[in-house]
């Protein structure tokens, strides 16, 4: 059976007719809510996994050392003695440092994540409208695996069409050609191609 470009984005002809009145369709409408939805939660969720992982465990390595010196005190004269006190000066003074520098970084993190979980919302029908440039490029990802150098290279396929660039499924050439001509609507947050048309030659 051969995929046409309604079944590789997932639309009809009522969400296109729809989308050429700069309109979305009420199932476009609960499909984009959803998304949105999914996009707050996980980086909602992703911003409290890291305040809890590393907000611990800076607190831990920082804070460590300080008791240790305060138990070492007690466990050799049974109480915190003035050296003890005195010795834990430049401790303080370094724990003090490392924790503006990182915890400053770790908000600044967190402050990314929990802005990009409350982005607002964008969901005007927008289009773009050309010939389709299909290109294979490569990019830099991180490695999640644990072997390996840190960043792998990926090829990803990239379309470009009307000043804009899209990151499109390995499906998509099976359905356009290179040089056609289309008019593709999408939204821009959260992004999602609502539907496509073929421009006959002329138009």
């Amino acid at each position: 059976m051969v995929e046409t470009v309604q079944q590789v984005l997932g639309f009809d002809d009522i969400d296109l007719a729809s989308n050429r009145l700069n309109q979305l369709t009420q199932k476009q409408k609960n499909e984009l809510a959803e998304k949105a939805k999914s996009h707050k939660s996980f980086n909602t969720t992703l911003g409290v996994i890291i305040a809890v992982i590393f907000g611990g465990a800076l607190l831990t390595g920082l804070g460590a050392p300080i008791l240790a010196t305060v138990g070492g005190s007690l466990l050799e004269s049974g109480e915190v003695t003035p050296e003890a006190l005195i010795s834990l000066i430049p401790i303080v003074c370094m724990v003090l440092f490392f924790l503006v520098i990182f915890g400053g970084i770790l908000i600044v993190v967190l402050r990314v994540v929990f802005e990009r979980a409350n982005r607002k919302v964008d969901t005007t029908v927008r289009r773009a409208e050309g010939k389709v440039n299909l290109v294979w490029v490569e990019k830099q990802e991180r490695n999640t695996t644990k072997t390996g150098p840190m960043y792998k290279t990926v090829r990803v396929l990239e379309m470009r069409i009307g000043g804009e660039t899209f990151n499109v499924s390995h499906d998509l050439p099976n359905v356009i050609n290179q040089g056609e001509e289309w008019i593709f609507y999408y939204t821009k947050h959260p992004f999602k191609f609502l539907s496509a048309e073929k421009l006959a030659k002329g138009e």
